[in-house]
């Protein structure tokens, strides 16, 4: 997807995924379930990561340094793209927002 304006995003926003979000509200899709939906999937996966490092460190005989850097290495990775993501979303939202406001619908997203 090429861009019609320039666009001054954050260095964090990767630039395909914010187009992308853009597309599926121009579209008629709805961030905000969007969102939500991200958020639940995180707590989800965040506590199912947590709940199985915790359980190998508390029940099996695994060398608890290496259950640990495992499991804090995993939820960071996870963290750090699902943060990306979700700046990629929030960044879309703004940007459709606000050409909407200039266009003179001020439909929400």
């Amino acid at each position: 997807m090429t861009h019609t304006t320039p666009r001054n995003r954050p260095w964090y926003v990767p630039d395909r995924l914010a187009d992308d979000y853009c597309e599926i509200a121009r579209s008629g899709g709805d961030l905000r379930m969007l969102k939500t939906l991200k958020i639940l999937r995180s707590i989800l996966v965040n506590v199912g990561i947590i709940g199985i490092t915790a359980y190998t460190l508390l029940f099996t005989t695994a060398d608890p340094t290496v259950v640990f850097i495992f499991g804090i290495g995993i939820l960071g990775g996870y963290n750090g793209i699902e943060v990306a993501d979700y700046a990629a979303l929030a960044t879309a939202f703004a940007e459709v927002r606000q050409q909407q406001t200039e266009d003179g619908t001020d439909d929400s997203p």
